[in-house]
C-alpha cells in the first residue's frame, strides 16, 4: 500500500467531442496526458470525484495545484449544395484544481475545490445586436448557435485501509452549476419554405444557474502487495440539477413578429447519470499501465428536456387583411442538451526514462456518443470519438511536477435530426435543416504536489 502512484484526467467533456458530455472525465489535470485513464492510478485530488478508495495507498500530507485548459471546437456543415462549414469560436476555458489529502492513523481523508465539468461552445453568431438584420445563411441557427455548461465544486473524501491489500473509499461534494444556451425559433404562423426569411426568426438566450448540487462517490482499492496487479472501481450519484436564471428575446427590426418581455425567467432541471467505473493496473519497476472502462447510466427522460420561461409574449400579424393580430406566450422551449447512456474505455502506459525521476506518459481512449444521434446538435451535443493524450512527469524532493497534452476528434456524422424549428405557433413548425456533425477538443494540463514527511 506504500508504491508511489503516477496518474490521471481527461476533460470531455466531454464533448465531446468530449466523452462525459457534460462532466470532466477524469478528476485531476495529471490524467490528461493518459486519456483520462484514472480509476485505479489517481491517488490525489482527482481521486474525490473518481475514486476515493484510491486516497489510501499513500499516508503522507500531500498538497496539489494545477489548471487545465480546454478549448472545444465543434464542426457544423450544412446538407444544401455549396454551403460553408461553420467552426467553433467559443474560446478555451479554465478547469483549475486545488486539494490537500492526509492520514490520520488508518483513516486518509482529503479534501478538494476544482472544477469538475466544463462546456463552451458558439459556432459564428448571426447576430449580436437586436438593431441589425438577424441573417438568414446560418443554417444551424434553429439547431444551436452556443452553449455552456460549468460544474465547481468542494469535494470532501474519507478512505480507509482494510489490512494490507483493500481500502474502501467515500466522498461527497457541492457544486454550483451553471447553463446557458442560445438559438433561434420560427416565430410565424407562415409556411414551412419561409424559414429562410430572417423576418421571422426569434433569437433566445438562456442562462440559469442551481447554486448547490450535491453528490456523492463510493469506491474500492484492491492492491496486493504480495502482485504487481491493483484493481478499482467505484459508483458516482449526482442530485438533478435545478436550474433557475434569466431569458432574453428579440426579433428583427423588421421582423414579422412582435417580441414583447417583461422580466422574462428560465427554469431547467437536468436528471444527472450514474456513473460507474472499474480498472486495472499493472505496476513494474520501468513500466506502468492501466485498463479502465466508464459507463454512463442516464435516467429516464434525459433525453429531451426543456425550459420553462415567463415573461415573454410573442405578436403574429397573421394573414393579410387580418383585423388583430394574435398573441402567445412563450413558456417552453426545448433544451439542446440531450443525454443518454453511454461509455468509454480508456488505456493508459508510463515509461520510466530516468527511474525515479522523470516519466513519459502516453494513454487513448475512444468514447462512444453521450448524446442520441436523432438530437445532436453543435451547441450542447455530445459527439463522442476518440482520444490520443502525451505527458511528462518529474519527481524531486517530494515534489512532482506534471504536464500532459491531448486531443479528442471526432469522425464526421450526418444523422436525420429529429429537432425542430420549436415554434411557439400552432401549424408552423418543421424539421431543422440537417447538417454533418464533427469536431475536436484541445487539453493542456499542468499540476504541481508536494509530498510532506510519511510513515
Amino acid at each position: 500500500m506504500h508504491r508511489r502512484v503516477l496518474c490521471a484526467l481527461v476533460v470531455l467533456s466531454p464533448a465531446r467531442g468530449h466523452a462525459d458530455g457534460v462532466a470532466i472525465v477524469g478528476g485531476s489535470p495529471r490524467a490528461i496526458g493518459r486519456a483520462g485513464a484514472a480509476v485505479v492510478g489517481d491517488d490525489g485530488g482527482g481521486a474525490l470525484v473518481i475514486n476515493p478508495a484510491a486516497m489510501a495507498r499513500r499516508d503522507t500530507l500531500r498538497a496539489e495545484l494545477g489548471a487545465a485548459t480546454i478549448e472545444d471546437a465543434p464542426e457544423w456543415q450544412s446538407d444544401a449544395t455549396g454551403s460553408p462549414r461553420s467552426v467553433g469560436r467559443a474560446g478555451s476555458r479554465l478547469a483549475p484544481l486545488g486539494a490537500a489529502i492526509g492520514a490520520i492513523g488508518d483513516w486518509v481523508i482529503g479534501v478538494g475545490a476544482m472544477t469538475a465539468a466544463v462546456v463552451a461552445r458558439s459556432l459564428p453568431k448571426p447576430s449580436d445586436d437586436p438593431k441589425d438584420s438577424l441573417g438568414a445563411i446560418y443554417d444551424y441557427r434553429y439547431t444551436g448557435i452556443a452553449g455552456s455548461y460549468r460544474r465547481d465544486m468542494l469535494a470532501l473524501g474519507v478512505a480507509r485501509r482494510l489490512g494490507d491489500s483493500l481500502a474502501l473509499g467515500l466522498s461527497i461534494g457541492a457544486a454550483r452549476v451553471a447553463l446557458s444556451e442560445r438559438r433561434r425559433l420560427w416565430g410565424a404562423r407562415a409556411r414551412h419554405d419561409m424559414v429562410t426569411l430572417p423576418e421571422a426568426d426569434i433569437d433566445i438566450s438562456l442562462s440559469a444557474t442551481d447554486p448547490l448540487t450535491e453528490s456523492a462517490v463510493a469506491g474500492v482499492l484492491y492492491a496486493p502487495a504480495a502482485a504487481p496487479i491493483e484493481l478499482g472501481a467505484s459508483v458516482g450519484w449526482t442530485r438533478t440539477v435545478r436550474l433557475d436564471g434569466t431569458a432574453r428575446a428579440f426579433g428583427s427590426p423588421s421582423t414579422l413578429v412582435g417580441v414583447h418581455t417583461d422580466a422574462p425567467r428560465a427554469t431547467l432541471h437536468v436528471a444527472q447519470p450514474v456513473a460507474v467505473r472499474a480498472g486495472g493496473r499493472y505496476v513494474g519497476d520501468r513500466i506502468v499501465a492501466e485498463l479502465d472502462g466508464d459507463l454512463w447510466i442516464a435516467p429516464h427522460g434525459s433525453d429531451a428536456v426543456a425550459w420553462q420561461t415567463q415573461g415573454i409574449s410573442l405578436d403574429d400579424p397573421g394573414p393579410p387583411g387580418q383585423a388583430m393580430p394574435s398573441s402567445i406566450e412563450l413558456r417552453r422551449v426545448p433544451s439542446r442538451l440531450s443525454q443518454r447512456t453511454h461509455y468509454a474505455v480508456r488505456a493508459a502506459v508510463d515509461v520510466a526514462i530516468i527511474p525515479g525521476f522523470l516519466w513519459a506518459t502516453g494513454g487513448y481512449a475512444y468514447s462512444n456518443p453521450g448524446t442520441p444521434a436523432t438530437k445532436l446538435s453543435p451547441s450542447l451535443g455530445d459527439l463522442g470519438g476518440h482520444t490520443l493524450g502525451l505527458g511528462v512527469e518529474a519527481t524531486k524532493g517530494g515534489v512532482t511536477a506534471t504536464i500532459g497534452w491531448s486531443r479528442t476528434w471526432t469522425p464526421e456524422t450526418a444523422p436525420i435530426s429529429d429537432l425542430r424549428l420549436d415554434s411557439p405557433f400552432p401549424y408552423s413548425d418543421a424539421a431543422v435543416p440537417h447538417g454533418t456533425y464533427a469536431g475536436s477538443v484541445d487539453q493542456v494540463g499542468v499540476l504541481f504536489e508536494a509530498e510532506i514527511g510519511g510513515r
